[in-house]
Protein backbone atom coordinates (compact mmCIF):
# COMPACT_ATOMS: atom_id res chain seq x y z
CA UNK A 1 0.00 0.00 0.00
CA UNK A 2 1.20 3.31 -1.16
CA UNK A 3 1.59 6.28 1.87
CA UNK A 4 1.09 9.58 0.78
CA UNK A 5 3.06 11.97 2.20
CA UNK A 6 1.88 15.55 3.98
CA UNK A 7 3.14 17.51 0.74
CA UNK A 8 1.70 15.89 -1.56
CA UNK A 9 -1.95 15.79 0.45
CA UNK A 10 -0.59 20.12 0.92
CA UNK A 11 -0.02 20.38 -2.74
CA UNK A 12 -3.26 18.63 -3.95
CA UNK A 13 -5.19 20.86 -1.23
CA UNK A 14 -3.23 23.61 -2.81
CA UNK A 15 -4.18 23.49 -5.94
CA UNK A 16 -7.55 22.15 -5.70
CA UNK A 17 -8.38 25.74 -3.61
CA UNK A 18 -6.74 27.42 -6.14
CA UNK A 19 -8.64 26.37 -8.84
CA UNK A 20 -12.02 26.79 -7.24
CA UNK A 21 -11.24 30.26 -6.22
CA UNK A 22 -9.89 31.03 -10.06
CA UNK A 23 -13.50 29.84 -11.36
CA UNK A 24 -15.14 31.81 -8.41
CA UNK A 25 -13.32 35.14 -8.87
CA UNK A 26 -13.73 34.75 -12.68
CA UNK A 27 -17.43 34.35 -12.15
CA UNK A 28 -17.39 37.55 -9.44
CA UNK A 29 -15.64 39.45 -12.31
CA UNK A 30 -18.31 38.37 -14.99
CA UNK A 31 -21.29 38.95 -12.53
CA UNK A 32 -19.79 42.64 -11.74
CA UNK A 33 -19.65 43.74 -15.53
CA UNK A 34 -22.01 41.13 -16.99
CA UNK A 35 -19.81 40.35 -19.82
CA UNK A 36 -19.26 36.77 -20.81
CA UNK A 37 -16.16 37.63 -22.59
CA UNK A 38 -13.07 39.42 -20.43
CA UNK A 39 -10.50 38.08 -22.22
CA UNK A 40 -9.68 37.22 -26.35
CA UNK A 41 -9.01 33.18 -24.64
CA UNK A 42 -12.59 33.38 -23.26
CA UNK A 43 -13.77 33.34 -26.79
CA UNK A 44 -11.31 33.58 -29.79
CA UNK A 45 -13.74 33.40 -32.58
CA UNK A 46 -16.13 36.18 -30.97
CA UNK A 47 -13.69 38.17 -29.73
CA UNK A 48 -12.09 38.64 -33.41
CA UNK A 49 -15.66 39.94 -34.33
CA UNK A 50 -16.11 42.11 -31.21
CA UNK A 51 -12.96 43.89 -32.69
CA UNK A 52 -14.52 44.42 -35.84
CA UNK A 53 -17.77 45.72 -34.78
CA UNK A 54 -15.72 48.26 -32.55
CA UNK A 55 -13.80 49.16 -35.46
CA UNK A 56 -16.86 50.19 -37.41
CA UNK A 57 -17.82 52.12 -34.44
CA UNK A 58 -15.51 54.12 -34.62
CA UNK A 59 -15.71 54.71 -38.34
CA UNK A 60 -19.68 55.15 -37.83
CA UNK A 61 -18.27 58.01 -35.20
CA UNK A 62 -16.20 59.19 -37.27
CA UNK A 63 -18.72 59.63 -40.57
CA UNK A 64 -21.42 61.12 -38.11
CA UNK A 65 -19.13 64.29 -37.04
CA UNK A 66 -18.21 64.41 -41.02
CA UNK A 67 -21.74 64.48 -42.01
CA UNK A 68 -22.42 67.19 -38.93
CA UNK A 69 -20.12 69.47 -40.56
CA UNK A 70 -21.05 68.49 -44.25
CA UNK A 71 -24.33 69.05 -43.43
CA UNK A 72 -23.65 73.06 -42.00
CA UNK A 73 -21.40 73.73 -44.95
CA UNK A 74 -24.00 73.14 -47.43
CA UNK A 75 -26.78 75.05 -45.36
CA UNK A 76 -23.90 77.76 -45.37
CA UNK A 77 -23.61 77.38 -48.84
CA UNK A 78 -27.39 77.00 -49.97
CA UNK A 79 -27.61 80.06 -47.98
CA UNK A 80 -25.90 82.40 -49.83
CA UNK A 81 -26.64 80.67 -53.51
CA UNK A 82 -30.62 81.51 -52.02
CA UNK A 83 -29.32 85.53 -51.57
CA UNK A 84 -27.49 85.58 -54.83
CA UNK A 85 -30.62 84.36 -56.42
CA UNK A 86 -33.46 86.65 -54.73
CA UNK A 87 -30.07 89.53 -56.30
CA UNK A 88 -30.41 87.66 -59.84
CA UNK A 89 -34.14 88.16 -59.64
CA UNK A 90 -34.10 91.64 -58.42
CA UNK A 91 -31.72 92.74 -61.22
CA UNK A 92 -33.75 91.09 -63.80
CA UNK A 93 -37.10 92.77 -62.76
CA UNK A 94 -35.15 96.21 -63.03
CA UNK A 95 -33.56 95.10 -66.54
CA UNK A 96 -37.03 94.37 -67.63
CA UNK A 97 -38.81 97.75 -66.34
CA UNK A 98 -36.14 99.51 -67.99
CA UNK A 99 -35.68 97.89 -71.43
CA UNK A 100 -38.33 99.76 -72.71
CA UNK A 101 -38.56 103.34 -73.90
CA UNK A 102 -40.85 103.97 -71.50
CA UNK A 103 -38.16 105.78 -69.24
CA UNK A 104 -35.56 109.20 -69.71
CA UNK A 105 -31.96 108.71 -69.05
CA UNK A 106 -32.34 110.58 -65.47
CA UNK A 107 -34.90 107.91 -64.01
CA UNK A 108 -32.04 104.95 -65.56
CA UNK A 109 -29.31 106.44 -63.49
CA UNK A 110 -31.29 106.82 -60.88
CA UNK A 111 -32.10 102.96 -60.96
CA UNK A 112 -28.23 102.76 -62.10
CA UNK A 113 -27.38 103.14 -58.26
CA UNK A 114 -29.70 100.34 -56.98
CA UNK A 115 -27.97 98.15 -59.43
CA UNK A 116 -24.75 98.97 -58.43
CA UNK A 117 -25.89 98.32 -54.97
CA UNK A 118 -26.93 95.03 -55.95
CA UNK A 119 -23.19 94.27 -57.02
CA UNK A 120 -21.43 95.06 -54.02
CA UNK A 121 -23.83 92.43 -52.47
CA UNK A 122 -22.98 89.93 -54.78
CA UNK A 123 -19.08 90.86 -54.57
CA UNK A 124 -19.66 90.15 -50.70
CA UNK A 125 -21.32 87.29 -50.88
CA UNK A 126 -18.72 85.86 -53.08
CA UNK A 127 -15.77 86.93 -50.30
CA UNK A 128 -18.13 84.98 -47.77
CA UNK A 129 -16.05 82.90 -45.05
CA UNK A 130 -16.98 80.10 -42.96
CA UNK A 131 -14.83 80.12 -39.79
CA UNK A 132 -11.42 81.58 -41.41
CA UNK A 133 -11.75 79.93 -44.90
CA UNK A 134 -13.47 81.37 -48.04
CA UNK A 135 -16.36 79.31 -49.53
CA UNK A 136 -16.40 80.08 -52.82
CA UNK A 137 -12.59 79.93 -53.52
CA UNK A 138 -12.29 76.30 -54.35
CA UNK A 139 -8.87 74.91 -52.80
CA UNK A 140 -7.25 78.52 -52.33
CA UNK A 141 -9.50 79.30 -49.55
CA UNK A 142 -7.54 81.42 -47.16
CA UNK A 143 -7.43 84.04 -50.27
CA UNK A 144 -10.24 86.29 -50.75
CA UNK A 145 -11.61 84.98 -54.64
CA UNK A 146 -13.01 88.28 -56.03
CA UNK A 147 -11.35 91.61 -55.92
CA UNK A 148 -13.47 95.15 -56.17
CA UNK A 149 -14.10 94.71 -59.98
CA UNK A 150 -15.61 91.12 -59.16
CA UNK A 151 -12.80 89.22 -61.22
CA UNK A 152 -12.00 85.94 -59.58
CA UNK A 153 -8.77 84.78 -58.43
CA UNK A 154 -9.65 80.88 -56.80
CA UNK A 155 -9.82 77.86 -58.66
CA UNK A 156 -12.29 75.75 -59.52
CA UNK A 157 -11.80 72.79 -57.21
CA UNK A 158 -14.57 71.26 -54.74
CA UNK A 159 -13.66 69.58 -51.56
CA UNK A 160 -15.36 66.36 -50.79
CA UNK A 161 -15.42 64.60 -48.01
CA UNK A 162 -16.54 60.95 -46.62
CA UNK A 163 -20.21 60.20 -44.98
CA UNK A 164 -20.30 56.34 -45.33
CA UNK A 165 -17.97 53.64 -46.26
CA UNK A 166 -16.30 54.81 -49.69
CA UNK A 167 -19.26 57.25 -50.43
CA UNK A 168 -17.76 61.14 -50.25
CA UNK A 169 -20.55 64.28 -51.24
CA UNK A 170 -19.01 67.62 -52.10
CA UNK A 171 -19.36 70.06 -49.09
CA UNK A 172 -18.56 73.63 -51.15
CA UNK A 173 -18.77 74.79 -54.93
CA UNK A 174 -16.54 77.14 -56.35
CA UNK A 175 -16.84 80.74 -57.68
CA UNK A 176 -16.71 78.92 -60.89
CA UNK A 177 -19.31 77.00 -60.09
CA UNK A 178 -21.86 79.51 -58.50
CA UNK A 179 -20.61 83.14 -60.57
CA UNK A 180 -20.00 81.75 -64.46
CA UNK A 181 -22.50 79.99 -66.58
CA UNK A 182 -21.35 77.17 -68.87
CA UNK A 183 -21.91 78.82 -71.86
CA UNK A 184 -18.87 81.36 -70.66
CA UNK A 185 -16.59 78.76 -69.47
CA UNK A 186 -15.82 77.38 -73.07
CA UNK A 187 -14.62 79.44 -75.58
CA UNK A 188 -14.60 78.85 -79.32
CA UNK A 189 -11.82 77.99 -80.98
CA UNK A 190 -11.62 80.00 -84.09
CA UNK A 191 -8.79 79.44 -86.34
CA UNK A 192 -7.02 81.89 -88.86
CA UNK A 193 -7.27 81.45 -92.83
CA UNK A 194 -5.20 83.00 -94.99
CA UNK A 195 -6.15 84.07 -98.37
CA UNK A 196 -5.92 81.40 -101.29
CA UNK A 197 -2.87 81.40 -103.56
CA UNK A 198 -3.29 83.43 -106.31
CA UNK A 199 -3.14 82.15 -110.48
CA UNK A 200 0.02 82.61 -112.00
CA UNK A 201 0.66 82.55 -116.21
CA UNK A 202 -2.06 80.58 -116.53
CA UNK A 203 -1.01 78.00 -114.30
CA UNK A 204 -3.36 76.78 -111.90
CA UNK A 205 -2.37 77.18 -108.23
CA UNK A 206 -4.49 74.85 -105.33
CA UNK A 207 -6.05 76.83 -103.26
CA UNK A 208 -4.61 75.82 -99.17
CA UNK A 209 -5.60 76.98 -96.19
CA UNK A 210 -2.46 77.78 -94.25
CA UNK A 211 -1.86 77.91 -90.99
CA UNK A 212 1.16 79.13 -89.90
CA UNK A 213 2.29 78.24 -86.55
CA UNK A 214 2.85 81.22 -85.43
CA UNK A 215 -0.20 82.51 -85.97
CA UNK A 216 -2.21 79.91 -84.34
CA UNK A 217 0.13 79.97 -81.16
CA UNK A 218 -0.89 83.88 -80.88
CA UNK A 219 -4.70 83.61 -81.79
CA UNK A 220 -4.32 80.60 -78.94
CA UNK A 221 -3.21 83.13 -76.35
CA UNK A 222 -5.72 85.70 -78.01
CA UNK A 223 -8.81 83.50 -77.02
CA UNK A 224 -6.88 82.32 -73.90
CA UNK A 225 -6.46 85.86 -72.36
CA UNK A 226 -10.26 86.55 -73.14
CA UNK A 227 -11.65 87.45 -69.58
CA UNK A 228 -14.43 85.37 -68.91
CA UNK A 229 -17.71 86.79 -67.51
CA UNK A 230 -19.38 86.08 -64.15
CA UNK A 231 -22.59 87.13 -62.81
CA UNK A 232 -20.93 90.34 -61.45
CA UNK A 233 -19.64 91.19 -65.15
CA UNK A 234 -23.24 90.97 -66.17
CA UNK A 235 -24.53 93.08 -63.32
CA UNK A 236 -22.09 95.57 -64.16
CA UNK A 237 -22.99 95.44 -67.68
CA UNK A 238 -26.71 96.19 -66.61
CA UNK A 239 -25.25 99.20 -64.32
CA UNK A 240 -23.45 100.36 -66.97
CA UNK A 241 -26.63 100.18 -69.77
CA UNK A 242 -28.28 101.91 -67.18
CA UNK A 243 -25.70 104.98 -66.92
CA UNK A 244 -25.20 105.46 -70.65
CA UNK A 245 -29.54 104.90 -71.26
CA UNK A 246 -29.19 102.13 -73.86
CA UNK A 247 -32.20 100.03 -73.69
CA UNK A 248 -30.85 98.20 -76.73
CA UNK A 249 -27.84 96.11 -74.07
CA UNK A 250 -30.31 95.94 -71.13
CA UNK A 251 -32.21 93.97 -73.43
CA UNK A 252 -29.95 91.96 -74.70
CA UNK A 253 -28.93 91.09 -70.64
CA UNK A 254 -32.43 89.33 -70.27
CA UNK A 255 -31.41 86.39 -71.53
CA UNK A 256 -27.89 86.23 -69.94
CA UNK A 257 -30.10 87.02 -66.42
CA UNK A 258 -31.94 84.11 -67.43
CA UNK A 259 -28.97 81.50 -67.91
CA UNK A 260 -27.45 82.90 -64.84
CA UNK A 261 -30.49 82.45 -62.88
CA UNK A 262 -30.86 78.65 -64.28
CA UNK A 263 -27.37 78.15 -62.94
CA UNK A 264 -28.48 79.17 -59.53
CA UNK A 265 -31.57 77.26 -59.64
CA UNK A 266 -29.60 73.98 -60.91
CA UNK A 267 -26.89 74.43 -58.18
CA UNK A 268 -29.46 75.04 -54.99
CA UNK A 269 -31.27 71.76 -56.89
CA UNK A 270 -27.53 69.76 -56.37
CA UNK A 271 -27.14 71.05 -52.91
CA UNK A 272 -30.75 69.41 -52.27
CA UNK A 273 -30.44 66.12 -53.15
CA UNK A 274 -26.82 66.14 -51.62
CA UNK A 275 -28.32 66.76 -48.48
CA UNK A 276 -30.84 64.74 -49.12
CA UNK A 277 -27.95 61.72 -49.74
CA UNK A 278 -26.35 62.86 -46.56
CA UNK A 279 -29.48 62.22 -44.39
CA UNK A 280 -29.72 58.51 -46.08
CA UNK A 281 -26.17 57.87 -44.98
CA UNK A 282 -27.07 59.21 -41.79
CA UNK A 283 -29.84 56.71 -41.10
CA UNK A 284 -28.29 53.94 -42.71
CA UNK A 285 -25.23 54.35 -39.94
CA UNK A 286 -27.72 54.79 -36.82
CA UNK A 287 -29.60 51.29 -38.31
CA UNK A 288 -26.04 49.79 -38.75
CA UNK A 289 -25.20 51.03 -34.77
CA UNK A 290 -27.96 49.24 -33.52
CA UNK A 291 -27.49 46.19 -35.15
CA UNK A 292 -24.05 46.09 -33.99
CA UNK A 293 -24.97 46.79 -30.73
CA UNK A 294 -27.36 43.73 -30.90
CA UNK A 295 -24.69 41.89 -32.51
CA UNK A 296 -22.12 42.96 -29.67
CA UNK A 297 -24.74 41.42 -27.04
CA UNK A 298 -25.40 38.45 -28.32
CA UNK A 299 -21.24 37.83 -28.50
CA UNK A 300 -20.20 39.42 -24.98
CA UNK A 301 -23.14 39.49 -22.54
CA UNK A 302 -23.50 36.75 -20.18
CA UNK A 303 -26.72 35.13 -19.23
CA UNK A 304 -27.68 36.33 -15.98
CA UNK A 305 -29.48 33.85 -14.83
CA UNK A 306 -26.62 31.16 -15.62
CA UNK A 307 -24.28 33.19 -14.54
CA UNK A 308 -25.28 33.65 -11.28
CA UNK A 309 -26.29 30.00 -11.17
CA UNK A 310 -22.68 29.26 -11.81
CA UNK A 311 -21.44 31.30 -8.90
CA UNK A 312 -23.50 30.31 -6.47
CA UNK A 313 -22.36 26.45 -7.15
CA UNK A 314 -19.32 27.40 -7.10
CA UNK A 315 -19.31 29.25 -3.72
CA UNK A 316 -20.90 25.99 -2.35
CA UNK A 317 -18.22 24.11 -4.42
CA UNK A 318 -15.21 26.31 -2.67
CA UNK A 319 -16.99 26.02 0.83
CA UNK A 320 -16.76 22.10 0.13
CA UNK A 321 -13.08 22.29 -0.62
CA UNK A 322 -12.59 24.65 2.46
CA UNK A 323 -14.05 21.75 4.79
CA UNK A 324 -12.34 18.46 3.22
CA UNK A 325 -9.19 20.19 3.85
CA UNK A 326 -9.86 21.57 7.31
CA UNK A 327 -10.30 17.78 7.87
CA UNK A 328 -7.16 16.51 6.00
CA UNK A 329 -5.09 19.28 7.87
CA UNK A 330 -6.09 18.70 11.03
CA UNK A 331 -4.31 15.62 12.25
CA UNK A 332 -2.50 15.10 14.65
CA UNK A 333 1.21 12.82 15.12
CA UNK A 334 -1.77 10.34 17.68
CA UNK A 335 -3.97 10.26 14.23
CA UNK A 336 -0.68 8.62 12.41
CA UNK A 337 0.15 6.40 15.06
CA UNK A 338 -3.26 4.55 15.41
Amino acid sequence: MTRVSEQSSFHAINHAVGKTKSRLEDLQLKGANLKRVQKPSDDPLGNTELLAIRSQDVDNEQFGRNISFAKAQLAFVENAIEELTNIVSKAKELAIGQASNFYDADIRKSVSKEVEQLKKQMISIGNRRMGNKYVFAGHKNLSKPFNEKGEYFGDGNSTNIEVSKDFFVPINFSGKDVFFTDSESKLADKKPKLPATPIIEGEEVKEMEQEPTINRSLASEKVEQRPQKSIIHHIQALEDALTTNNPEIIQGLLPVLDKDMDNLVRLRTTIGSTINSIDNAFENIEKTKLLNAEYKSNIEDADVAELFTDLTRQQSTLEATYKASAQLMNKSLMDFMR
